[in-house]
């Protein structure tokens, strides 16, 4: 295990200097120069150094763990969003404990285990319908101190528009706006004049609304694909597209489609959202909105890390990108090899 004294030796500093160049939160008194600090950070990188984080915390009496609180949802998305987390949290020598629920109750009995639990800060999912009693129990854990980063509140309350309410406690987003816009141009491009949504109980709004707004600047209107609207494209001399506000959508689609004799990707175009695993093996394979949750989690963990250590952080807004698959005119990827799919950003 690599230790400061081995760094001051490789630097030929003494070890004091050391410590204050790799202090996160250094005296404001203790100044050193900039190349002599980055001088050590690369030879601690490079030698492999990892602070102890834990008795760094301990000797103030806290305790370096991060909490995190996820939905209990298994798939691609929370799957890559966990490995984000774990990877970062790992490399900067943070532990993480994770928490798994679906609604408000779930919710308030994870921060209540907060309040007991010794952590440094925590990363969560405000769940959708949070009583007015939970909302302000959150902004008053904020309030008082606690490092918390919330991640997709626009997405996850939808409708609700609680990023507003939430507006003063640090957020990480990926924009569903963007993503859905990125369909219709595609659409667009491939030659699309007729436009449909797939009607869903408890819509996505960004999500449709991104999809509309391209589509109605250039003059055409976006209609719900009800009754008896899918079976009349298996005729259809204009070629038209389909959007699905989430991939589950899509594959209850596709199933349809089938029934009526349509294989999209011809005259008909469909387009998923959320790039889950299933869409690269579906017949046919899925065109489908990619959200970058990996790179989100590993964003998280800097973020909130930087607040444990006093800095303030903006809330950031993440771009997906759209991956073009059979069901729009693009190829069937390999699943092992998927470096010949095509990315539109």
């Amino acid at each position: 295990m690599i230790k400061l004294t081995d760094i001051a030796q490789a630097v030929n500093l003494d070890v004091s200097v050391v410590s204050r160049a790799l202090n996160p939160r250094p005296d404001r008194h203790a100044v050193i120069k900039e190349e002599t600090r980055q001088l050590i950070q690369e030879t601690a990188l490079k030698l492999g150094y990892r602070p102890n984080r834990q008795a760094s915390f301990l000797k103030k009496g806290g305790a370096a763990t991060i909490l995190c609180f996820l939905p209990d949802v298994a798939d691609r998305l929370i799957a890559d969003l966990m490995m984000g987390i774990s990877e970062t949290a790992c490399h900067e020598n943070f532990p993480v404990n994770f928490f798994f629920g679906n609604n408000a109750r779930d919710f308030g009995k994870f921060i209540r285990q907060a309040e007991r639990i010794g952590h440094s800060g925590i990363i969560t999912y405000p769940p959708a319908k949070m009583p007015p009693e939970m909302r302000l129990e959150l902004k008053q854990y904020h309030q008082r101190g606690g490092n918390i980063l919330l991640l997709n509140v626009i997405s996850n309350t939808a409708g609700i528009k609680l990023e507003k309410e939430y507006r003063d406690i640090p957020q990480l987003n990926i924009d569903d706006f963007y993503g859905a816009q990125l369909v219709a141009r595609h659409f667009l491009d491939r030659g699309c004049r007729r436009f449909y949504h797939f009607p869903e109980i408890h819509p996505y709004r960004n999500r449709l609304d991104g999809f509309k707004e391209p589509l109605e600047a250039a003059g055409f209107r976006v209609e719900e694909l009800a009754g008896d609207k899918l079976a009349a494209l298996k005729d259809t001399k204009e070629p038209a597209g389909i959007f699905a506000e989430h991939d589950f959508l899509a594959y209850k689609l596709l199933n349809k489609m089938s029934a009526c004799g349509i294989r999209p990707g011809d005259k008909v175009l469909l387009a998923g959202f959320d790039d889950q695993v299933s869409s690269i093996r579906s017949e046919p394979s899925l065109t489908t909105v990619h959200q970058p949750t990996r790179n989100e989690g590993r964003l998280s963990v800097n973020k909130l890390i930087r607040m444990i250590y006093g800095g303030a952080e903006a809330n950031e807004t993440l771009k997906p990108h759209l991956v073009v698959r059979e069901s729009s005119g693009g190829n069937r990827p390999d699943p092992e090899h998927r470096t010949d799919e095509e990315i539109i950003t």
